[in-house]
């Protein structure tokens, strides 16, 4: 008999996580029928989307706030298409302001459907009180990372699967290389919200870089952002750029790069996983801004500095996020090689304490179950 799985993914990153589940449940070679709410990644493995991530993909409470009417829509049309196709069991992944919504809704009505969430809420880093709720509609928490299990034991059932970006089957750590003195790679995110923030900055840093340096810019992104990344560089005459939306191209950039600065976020372990010096920045609205900050718990933003407790990884922040700052902190690694390579030698040690050799195996076996 046929079995139903139903995929929730809101963000970029967890579309990428989704397509490599869905590739090792494709290997099985079970008879298995998928639905999705997906973007390209996931549509590449030719499963059906009832819509697109970039419906939802709002980001901060003023972004939310002003689109709840369309995202409350996009829940129900979810719950109704669920309920409809009736899965054994829903995978969802990250995004829990959208998909913790979701399955709430579907677990009232039908509570026989299993659900299985991987990426645990951040509760060592802000509304710790979260975890209390989510065994009304998650019967099963994946995590990505050692440290959170003693956050959700004798809560909900949960299993430390490692980060399926560092199975050993997707990739190996290397050896630490000489890097193309000519590439410098950045990334601006993938919500237009995260574009109109920090392509502006990226382009005046840019054209401070060029007055003394010639680099080719590289910028990974999706498809569907590809010509609006391209528009911001020609608009502000930047013609000494690459962008790329295909992975291994967009491996080759960052690995070869002189050093990589990109908005907080998954993508900063992509970064990582390619041996590739890093400047992590974050900006929202001085509303959002003051709207988080009484609720954030941790020093840091990145997820490696946070399992170091130490800032390994240079992080500006909001007032810090301006295009002097960035520039004077890129500086330093451009002028220091041995600043790049001890960053990249401490945030290793940091990453191998994360690494599953089998990771996307075990969440398609958790997911089969």
């Amino acid at each position: 008999m046929s079995k139903k799985i139903f995929i929730i993914t809101g963000e970029s990153s967890g579309d990428k996580i989704a397509s490599l589940i869905i590739k090792k449940l494709k290997e099985k070679n079970l008879d298995i029928q998928i639905l999705a709410i997906g973007g390209e990644n996931i549509k590449l493995e030719k499963i059906d989307c009832i819509f697109d991530i970039k419906d939802i993909a709002y980001m901060g409470f003023t972004d939310v706030l002003k689109n709840l009417f369309s995202i409350k829509e996009k829940i129900n049309l979810a719950v109704k298409k669920i309920l409809e196709f009736n899965p054994n069991v829903i995978f969802s992944v990250d995004s829990p302001d959208f998909s913790y919504r979701v399955l709430n809704k579907v677990k009232k009505i039908n509570n026989k459907i299993r659900t299985v969430h991987l990426v645990a809420p951040q509760v060592w880093a802000w509304r710790e009180n979260r975890k209390k709720i989510l065994y009304k509609f998650i019967d099963h928490l994946l995590l990505l990372f050692p440290f959170e299990k003693k956050y959700f034991e004798g809560l909900i059932r949960n299993s430390f699967v490692g980060h399926p970006f560092f199975d050993f089957s997707v990739f190996k750590i290397n050896k630490l290389e000489e890097k193309n003195k000519k590439y410098f790679t950045l990334c601006p995110g993938s919500r237009n919200s995260e574009l109109k923030t920090f392509m502006p900055i990226f382009i005046d840093v840019i054209k401070k870089i060029n007055l003394n340096y010639n680099f080719i810019f590289h910028i990974p992104t999706s498809e569907n952002n590809k010509n609006l990344i391209n528009d911001y560089l020609l608009k502000s005459k930047i013609d000494n750029f690459v962008i790329t939306t295909n992975e291994n191209e967009k491996n080759f950039y960052i690995k070869d790069s002189i050093l990589t600065i990109s908005k907080s976020g998954t993508i900063t372990l992509d970064i990582c996983k390619n041996q590739c010096p890093l400047i992590v920045v974050y900006k929202t609205s001085w509303l959002n801004y003051l709207l988080i900050k009484p609720f954030i718990n941790t020093k840091f933003g990145n997820i490696l500095n946070i399992m170091a407790q130490k800032e390994l990884i240079p992080e500006l922040i909001q007032g810090k996020c301006n295009v002097d700052e960035i520039y004077k902190k890129t500086m330093e690694f451009i002028d220091n090689d041995l600043l790049g390579k001890k960053l990249v030698t401490e945030y290793t040690k940091v990453l191998e304490t994360m690494i599953v050799p089998d990771s996307l195996e075990k969440i398609s076996n958790y997911v089969i179950e």
